[in-house]
């Protein structure tokens, strides 16, 4: 193993402590080195931290030095105690990516994560090695750590702290969740049944297991003992055979779930949660026909006025008509003669 270049190391930890104040032994535990070892090497420079405490120091006495010469006024208390508080906030409310304990490799698969949201593309970038399916599969590790993961929510809510929400924004979010794809949370196929790609169009078993746990069963229930001429590799995710006679090249049909964890934009929004009942699992979703009539109110496209004066704006005109013509005019319409009719009638309209 090549010794490490300690000269470069510290120039580097001398960098990141300046920017952010990280410690030595914080430092070395993020980037996999030993602190027992490291600590010869990767300290602060003294001259810094010397200067640094001449100087804050000389700026204390100073400071005692002018307040005892001076009154203490009440609006000075109160700015301090304000200003403390501030800070206090400030320090509490900042997220800091190197709180997580996070490795090199993982400080730097997070930040590229939060470019794009994409996995794949941030573990690629960070420096993970592999491709296609394989760089999926150690992205996909990677973003399940719990420390990443971790790191990953508290990011984005953090920036969407920090992000000022305006009308154009919140009509953004309805117009998502109006045209977001609900075939991205849920899906119905149409798959293989047993006998599309089973030899002959037999039925077809997953492996020899399942089918010596289905002789297994017959013989307990004193059945007929199933047979294996149509092989086995039964796979439930292929397309129907278009030749199969069992069932005419249609398929079965399967609901299908995605993994909600990796649901974003539109998607993400337009999810509202699952429920499982006697019938199943079911997929909640916001209404989109209503965040649609949202958009359109507040486009000004649909407009709910109730007019409650006449012509002008002046009162609602009513035709004075006597009982006879009203009885005539109901007559027309087909209601009843009676009186008790016409009220009948006029108390259902």
């Amino acid at each position: 193993m090549a010794k490490p270049d300690w000269g470069t190391l510290q120039q580097q930890f001398l960098t990141e402590h300046a920017i952010s104040g990280i410690s030595p032994k914080e430092w070395c535990e993020e980037q996999g080195l030993k602190y027992s070892t490291a600590k010869r090497y990767i300290k602060i420079a003294n001259g810094s931290a010397n200067s640094q405490k001449k100087s804050a120091n000389e700026t204390a006495n100073s400071q005692k030095k002018k307040c005892a010469k001076e009154p203490v006024r009440k609006r000075d208390i109160s700015t301090a105690q304000g200003s403390e508080q501030d800070n206090e906030y400030d320090s509490e409310s900042t997220f800091n990516l190197h709180s997580y304990g996070l490795n090199d490799m993982q400080f730097r698969f997070v930040n590229e994560y939060l470019v794009d949201l994409n996995r794949t593309a941030a573990y690629k970038r960070a420096g993970g090695n592999g491709e296609g399916n394989t760089a999926y599969v150690g992205a996909s590790r990677m973003y399940r750590n719990a420390k990443v993961n971790r790191a990953i929510t508290d990011a984005l809510a953090d920036r969407e702290r920090r992000t000022q929400i305006t009308q154009d924004e919140v009509l953004k979010l309805w117009w998502d969740i109006a045209t977001a794809d609900v075939n991205e949370l849920t899906e119905y196929r149409r798959l293989c049944c047993r006998h599309c790609w089973g030899f002959g169009f037999q039925y077809q078993w997953r492996d020899a297991v399942e089918f010596e746990e289905a002789k297994l069963e017959a013989a307990e229930k004193k059945k007929r003992e199933p047979l294996d001429v149509g092989g086995y590799g039964y796979d439930d995710t292929l397309d129907p055979n278009p030749e199969c006679p069992r069932c005419n090249g249609r398929g079965v049909g399967r609901a299908h779930f995605h993994d909600t964890r990796d649901l974003t934009g539109a998607a993400r929004r337009l999810f509202a949660g699952v429920k499982e009942g006697k019938f199943g699992i079911e997929v909640i979703t916001r209404n989109q026909d209503d965040a649609l009539k949202m958009v359109a109110q507040h486009l000004g496209m649909v407009k709910n006025r109730t007019e409650h004066t006449g012509k002008d704006g002046g009162p609602i005109q009513y035709e004075d008509i006597s009982d006879s013509e009203l009885e005539e005019r109901l007559r027309e319409l087909g209601y009843g003669r009676n009186k008790s009719q016409l009220n009948e009638k006029l108390t259902d309209s």
